[in-house]
């Protein structure tokens, strides 16, 4: 996961919670500090942004799983402080609450969502011969979409499979991954799991339904032009289409 770059001033007059559900509003937030008040005290206190929220971003960014009050002891939170900066990072990494007003997560030398949309044409399932896989009603495809917070969504179908894709995109070691769950049917039959897809060139994905479909790999379908032959133009001399009606009489 690449580290994020939050503008935590943006979090000024925003209401937050602590692992125990104790309410704390922010009543001040610069590139230094951010302020909380408790909403049962009048003290306040101030959260240091470069060693104690960026300090956690970057832990969280290197893959950990979302930490609990406790775990941010271990990386330098202040015990007094640690409830409330848990209760930022989870609304700011987990919840996202500042994206209804634009995106607060500005992920750097990453691939981004668009890079996966498109129309993915199936070319090879290990788990189906080929004859299997064209079975469908068209040619086996994936085909994804990006929403303007960065998430996918699409769908599938594939041989007597078919069915909706929704996910996001993760990096991991380095590259990015779209990490999705799908539902559909599979000849009648209501499946659901999980899935991922990876990008090996501009035009060609690898992926895995996992424990159902299994890997299959896919190109992009690139839209085609298509020209419409001119007719030929009308004669206009009106002897030329004289003949013609007289021809078409005699036949």
């Amino acid at each position: 996961m690449v580290q994020p770059t939050i503008d935590w001033t943006r979090l000024t007059d925003k209401t937050f919670t602590t692992t125990k559900g104790a309410r704390f509003k922010v009543i001040r937030a610069s590139a230094k500090s951010v302020t909380i008040r408790p909403e049962s005290s009048t003290r306040s206190y101030d959260l240091s942004v470069p060693y104690e929220l960026d300090h956690c971003v970057a832990e969280y960014a290197k893959g950990r799983f979302f930490p609990s009050a406790m775990d941010l002891l271990q990386v330098g939170v202040r015990h007094e402080r640690n409830s409330y900066v848990w209760g930022i990072l989870k609304a700011v990494l987990v919840d996202r609450i500042l994206e209804n007003d634009s995106p607060v997560l500005k992920p750097k030398n990453s691939v981004s969502a668009p890079a996966f949309t498109g129309t993915w044409r199936i070319t090879d399932m290990p788990n189906f011969d080929t004859d299997f896989l064209a079975e469908g009603d068209e040619p086996a495809y994936i085909r994804l979409n990006a929403s303007k917070f960065g998430d996918i969504s699409g769908n599938y179908a594939f041989s007597y499979s078919n069915g909706s894709i929704t996910g996001a995109p993760r990096e991991f070691g380095g590259q990015m991954i779209l990490i999705f769950g799908f539902e559909g049917s599979d000849d009648l039959e209501a499946v659901t799991g999980t899935g991922w897809v990876k990008l090996v060139g501009q035009d060609k994905i690898e992926g895995e339904f996992i424990n159902d479909y299994g890997t299959f790999t896919a190109t992009r379908s690139k839209a085609t032009s298509k020209t419409k032959k001119r007719s030929a133009p009308v004669a206009d001399n009106p002897e030329v289409a004289k003949d013609e009606d007289d021809s078409e009489d005699e036949e």
